[in-house]
């Protein structure tokens, strides 16, 4: 089976006060089966529906998946489930396929985002203590999440930095930009 490539999506709402907590789709490209058309309907970002849900889900029938291929449709199928708001199966699968030995560490940010929207804030910190691992392309988006769980704890200082280092990766990543605006940096004396 030959990967292709994979592509971001999505944002997602957390509850309360604590700002959207970003995911991202491990989807990889190998044909035209059930786990490629759900990964191609999580790529939307606002795709919440039963029937792509009942897509992805029988898309983890299939024994023909690679390990690969079935850790990034659990982690699809994870994305659905907490875009619905089922947020303890949304975590059973992330963790399942972030458990697997040939996971992408980008599935990280999915379960960090899952932990944030749960408000276990201690463990997404854990999820995401080293955002370094995450793709070049998505390691901002793991800065966020995990700037959001500091957030959420009160630990002011390191949101700011990891907000800080999110921008400095992607100058216009405008959820991490707003978020930098409830902070006012003053000097103590």
């Amino acid at each position: 089976m030959k990967i292709l490539g994979f592509f971001p999506i999505a944002v997602f709402v957390v509850a309360a006060s604590v700002p959207a907590a970003n995911a991202q789709a491990i989807i990889y490209h190998y044909g035209q089966n059930q786990a490629e058309t759900c990964a191609q309907r999580v790529a939307v970002p606002d795709e919440n529906s039963d029937t792509v849900l009942h897509l992805c889900e029988a898309a983890l029938n299939d024994e023909a998946l690679s390990p690969a291929t079935r850790a990034a449709t659990l982690a699809n199928t994870g994305i659905i489930l907490m875009r619905q708001g089922n947020l303890d199966t949304a975590l059973s699968h992330l963790q399942d396929a972030n458990a697997s030995a040939t996971a992408s560490p980008d599935i990280a940010i999915n379960l960090g985002a899952v932990l944030v929207r749960l408000g276990r804030f201690d463990e997404a910190i854990d999820v995401l203590s080293y955002p370094q691992t995450v793709s070049s392309k998505r390691q901002h988006v793991a800065y966020y999440n995990r700037a959001l769980a500091h957030w959420a704890r009160n630990d002011i200082a390191l949101a700011y930095e990891d907000l800080k280092t999110a921008t400095a990766i992607k100058p216009d990543y405008v959820a991490a930009r707003d978020m930098l605006q409830y902070f006012k940096i003053a000097q103590v004396e």
